[in-house]
């Protein structure tokens, strides 16, 4: 597999994760919202169908709240990088591809903190199976939304090394 920025010779219009909302996203927003600079599109495609979207992820910037965090006293907000979206294709599910994104995410996200201030990744689950996805590589739930997941820098770097 490999794992590039997208780009309009990807065939986003064949992508199913069978989730219609990742679909629908993928096809009719990601590349306006990557053009605008508002997000990052990652996908994963192989050297034989290199147009062929196995999977992707969306990445941006936020800041998170820290009330839920627990830990150290930190100021109200935190810079953290926004895993908006992860999907892997249903032709390619059960296969660890998931857990490729998500690593090439952590590594980017790791890199970027070496330029700018990151405090952790933070990820909206869609669902228990998305959450126990996260959970399974080192994200925490917030208390105050147990949907919300952050994974703070200093485990990324951990988990990289």
């Amino acid at each position: 597999m490999e794992i590039h920025l997208l780009n309009s010779s990807h065939d986003r219009k064949a992508f199913d994760c069978g989730n219609d909302e990742m679909n629908a996203w993928l096809r009719q927003m990601a590349r306006q919202q990557a053009d605008k600079d508002l997000i990052k599109i990652y996908v994963a495609t192989t050297a034989d169908e290199p147009t062929k979207i196995a999977g992707y992820y969306a990445i941006n910037t936020t800041s998170v709240l820290t009330e839920g965090m627990g830990g150290q006293k930190l100021p109200s907000n935190v810079p953290a990088v926004l895993l908006a979206r992860l999907a892997v294709d249903a032709s390619y599910k059960g296969q660890g591809l998931g857990g490729c994104l998500l690593m090439n995410a952590l590594e980017l996200a790791a890199e970027t903190a070496e330029l700018v201030g990151i405090r952790c990744i933070v990820v909206d689950a869609i669902d228990d199976n998305a959450a126990q996805f996260y959970q399974h590589y080192g994200f925490e739930p917030l208390t105050t939304d147990p949907y919300r997941l952050v994974l703070h820098l200093h485990t990324v770097r951990t988990l990289l090394q």
